[in-house]
């Protein structure tokens, strides 16, 4: 039996053409990073406008994505103890912890009031058995969060807007968007 030869060894217009691959897939994705870019800087102007640091929005999603015992956790209670250490801030290091602290559940139904804030996370998401404690207090804080966010964003866009243009709220062009306001009148 004879096997088939398989030529792998590449010519130079072959290398070439690879690399022209290469760079057009480069060029194409560095589009996309400067066009997310340019939202992301619409976004934090918005947010400026609005009352809210940029510090406050990119700090809430890294905090939100690194979970729990990461880093972050690390280093807020080390900047907390060198603030209270410069007289910055109370020390609350010797107070009681069953006071002073969220319980295990809490810090569920917060985390799911978070997630359902801003859209992600669900049934299914807690990273728990279903209908578990934690999983309860995860959906109750969910279902929260995404009341929230249904009961108010309207509202919250047309008075920003109207601010923004010292006008009357514009018509909400009715596609979900809450950024993208029918401009018709």
């Amino acid at each position: 039996m004879t096997e088939a030869f398989r030529n792998t060894t590449l010519n130079e217009d072959e290398r070439a053409a690879l690399y022209g691959v290469l760079c057009r897939q480069e060029r194409d994705e560095l589009a996309v990073i400067a066009g997310a870019e340019a939202k992301r800087k619409e976004n934090f102007k918005r947010a400026k406008e609005w009352g809210f640091a940029k510090e406050e929005i990119t700090f809430h999603e890294k905090a939100r994505k690194a979970g729990d015992g990461s880093s972050i956790v690390t280093k807020h209670s080390l900047h907390q103890k060198i603030l209270a250490k410069l007289g910055l801030i109370p020390d609350a290091s010797n107070g009681d912890l069953f006071t002073d602290r969220a319980d295990r559940l809490q810090m569920y139904d917060a985390k799911g009031e978070a997630d359902g804030l801003v859209g992600e996370g669900g049934p299914g998401s807690s990273k728990h058995p279903a209908n578990s404690d934690e999983d309860v207090a995860y959906m109750t804080g969910w279902k929260r969060g995404q009341m929230k966010y249904a009961d108010n964003w309207k509202a919250a866009m047309e008075k920003a807007q109207a601010a923004r243009s010292k006008e009357e709220p514009a018509a909400d062009a009715g596609d979900g968007d809450p950024f993208n306001l029918d401009q018709t009148n």
